[in-house]
C-alpha cells in the first residue's frame, strides 16, 4: 500500500484554475495555460506547474504553481493580482514568489506579474503540510 502513495502524481492545476475562475471581478479575464497573442484577447491568467517534486519523506511532494496575470494596464494587472492571491491562499497555498510589475515586448503593451504559490502535500491524506 505505501508503494501506491509513493508513486501516487498529485496534480492541483485544475484546482488552482477552478479557485481563480470562482473569483468574481469588474475586470473581464480568462484562465489557459499559454499566454495572450494580441491585445484583442484581453486579460489572461495563465496557470503552469512550476515543481512537483519528491522530497526526502517517500510520501510527500512539493508542488508549486507559477500564475502570470497579463493585463492591457498596470490597474488591472494590481486588481487581477489581489484576485489570484485571494483564491489561492483560499486553497491553503503560500506565496512563495512575486515578481515585478513589467511591460511585455510580445504580445506589445501588455502589462505582466509572475507568481509562485506552493506548499507540500502529504499524499496519503491528499493534506497539505508545512
Amino acid at each position: 500500500m505505501t508503494h501506491a502513495v509513493e508513486t501516487l502524481l498529485v496534480d492541483g492545476r485544475g484546482d488552482v484554475r477552478a479557485a481563480i475562475e470562482a473569483q468574481e471581478s469588474d475586470i473581464p479575464f480568462t484562465v489557459r495555460g499559454v499566454y495572450p497573442r494580441g491585445r484583442a484577447e484581453g486579460a489572461r491568467i495563465i496557470v503552469s506547474e512550476y515543481a512537483n517534486r519528491s522530497t526526502d519523506c517517500p510520501v510527500v511532494d512539493e508542488l508549486s504553481y507559477r500564475i502570470d496575470v497579463w493585463a492591457p494596464d498596470r490597474e488591472s494587472v494590481v486588481a487581477l493580482s489581489g484576485l489570484v492571491s485571494r483564491a489561492l491562499t483560499g486553497l491553503g497555498l503560500r506565496r512563495q514568489y512575486a515578481g515585478p510589475d513589467e511591460l511585455s515586448g510580445d504580445p506589445e503593451g501588455y502589462c505582466v506579474k509572475s507568481f509562485r504559490y506552493g506548499r507540500r502535500v502529504d499524499k496519503r491524506m491528499m493534506r497539505l503540510i508545512d
